[in-house]
């Protein structure tokens, strides 16, 4: 008599733990890792997670990192406990709704130019597109260009250029895909010279990115409220070879500061007595309406000075004014921008010039900074009490954070509150080194002032909580 064989069950199969790489903190990337397996079907409801201390082991990081991520999944309705059971997905997942786990984030992290109450950008970029093909008519416009723009777009790009900088030759303007794509070329450029830049203590993302990109050393200026010191800047001239400085003139990214009339000429002077370059990114000169002269009018033969449509306009463009301080630097610089780029996308630059022209590139300027005015305001009213700066027209706020808070742990606590922004660790060439708990909160992100205000409201929430506990204890 044959033996019946004895069905064995099947165990669920062991869940293959990993981190989201793009993810800002470790606790979120085991969060979205989980979230990213359900989607995909990899893990189903009831299947068993590891414990809190064993995923900590099998991913190496801390113990309270585990529970974090675990305590965000389980307020979620992710994950749940089953007596027996441990922690396993939970039973009443809609497996193929994936957007049920991507929860509406506020994403104040990004310095997005506000878009106008009523504005329908879209509708008014496929009009002038339209425009633009019908009025210019000659074929060769939407063709291949040379790398730094046709002469009738540099021609267009220097008129605008003509109330900021006293003098615009046009052999020295180039059209850039953007600001960032002008910065690389310019520290490629410069780069050859030196392996060390100035840049305030707390700088652009995007300048480190490059920084990374070509070896860059990043040498801090000092700062205060009205932005770069120049006897700093001098002390750095002193101590290092520098292949320039880097500055940003108007509402400072991201401290907000604008530097007076005579700082700028004092930093001119310093870097004219070292031979040293300046690059003068100034994206918010329109914005700012201040009429203050650029660095490039008192050093014009040192300085590159970048002027890009993304914060006045729209980012869409991904189009930037170059002004190099002479001919023959722009063909260098030209030559980098061909191996990059090759060229301009015509059709943006081709719309530009139609924008100057026609007077809408000034229209869409106003609007921003009027939206940037009502937003700030709600942001004075959200943080009244707090130490922060309100710029005169910009898009984003500096607060420096009342104790206990530190700013890493502020940012953690926003993003558990689905809202991103980023602390002063995010801006400082050395992290190591920042000692200031501040953090920088982008107002234009937001889709309107309703979804800003609220965002903004539960900001301050987490802020007046920690204040009580922490007065409750001292």
């Amino acid at each position: 008599m044959a033996l019946k064989q004895r069905q064995i069950p099947s165990r669920k199969k062991k869940w293959r733990a990993w981190l989201e790489p793009s993810a800002a903190f470790k606790y979120l990337a085991i969060y979205q890792a989980i979230v990213a397996d359900i989607a995909n079907g990899r893990l189903l409801p009831g299947d068993p997670l590891p414990s809190q201390r064993a995923l900590a082991t099998q991913l190496d990081v801390d113990l309270t990192t585990v529970t974090k991520a675990y305590g965000m999944a389980r307020a979620e309705g992710i994950i749940e406990t089953r007596s027996g059971s441990g922690t396993c997905i939970a039973g009443t997942l809609a497996r193929n709704n994936p957007s049920r786990f991507e929860p509406d984030v506020l994403d104040l992290s990004k310095n997005s130019p506000a878009r106008p109450e009523g504005q329908k950008i879209n509708e008014l970029i496929a009009r002038e597109i339209s425009r633009a093909f019908v009025n210019t008519g000659d074929v060769s416009t939407f063709n291949y260009q040379e790398t730094g723009g046709n002469l009738r777009n540099r021609l267009a790009g220097a008129s605008w250029l003509e109330k900021r900088l006293e003098d615009v030759p046009v052999d020295r303007v180039i059209l850039t895909s953007g600001a960032q794509s002008a910065l690389f070329a310019i520290c490629h450029l410069l780069s050859r010279r030196s392996g060390h830049l100035a840049v305030g203590q707390f700088c652009y993302p995007g300048i480190h990115t490059i920084a990374k990109q070509l070896d860059l050393h990043l040498v801090p200026i000092t700062m205060d409220k009205d932005g770069l010191i120049p006897e700093d800047f001098e002390r750095a001239c002193q101590q290092y070879n520098l292949a320039g400085l880097y500055v940003v003139p108007n509402l400072d990214n991201p401290t907000t500061a604008t530097l007076s009339e005579t700082r700028r000429e004092k930093l001119a002077t310093i870097a004219r007595k070292h031979g040293i370059a300046v690059i003068e990114d100034d994206p918010y000169y329109e914005i700012a309406g201040n009429g203050i002269a650029p660095v490039a009018n008192f050093a014009p033969e040192l300085t590159w000075h970048i002027a890009t449509l993304s914060k006045c306009a729209t980012p869409t463009f991904r189009l930037a004014y170059l002004v190099a301080p002479d001919a023959v630097s722009a063909q260098q610089v030209a030559a980098t921008m061909q191996a990059m780029t090759m060229m301009v996308s015509p059709l943006f630059a081709e719309l530009a010039s139609q924008w100057i022209h026609n007077g809408l590139l000034e229209e869409l300027t106003n609007a921003i900074r009027e939206e940037n005015l009502g937003r700030l305001r709600l942001a004075q009213l959200a943080f009244d009490g707090l130490n922060f700066t309100i710029p005169a027209q910009g898009s984003h706020i500096w607060i420096s954070l009342p104790k206990p808070w530190q700013a890493l742990e502020f940012a953690h606590q926003a993003e558990r509150q689905n809202i991103k922004l980023l602390p002063a660790s995010s801006f400082s060439p050395i992290p190591s080194t920042v000692s200031s708990e501040s953090v920088r909160i982008s107002l234009g992100a937001a889709a309107n002032r309703s979804v800003l205000t609220e965002g903004l409201g539960k900001l301050r929430m987490i802020l007046d909580l920690s204040q009580s506990l922490y007065l409750a204890i001292i």
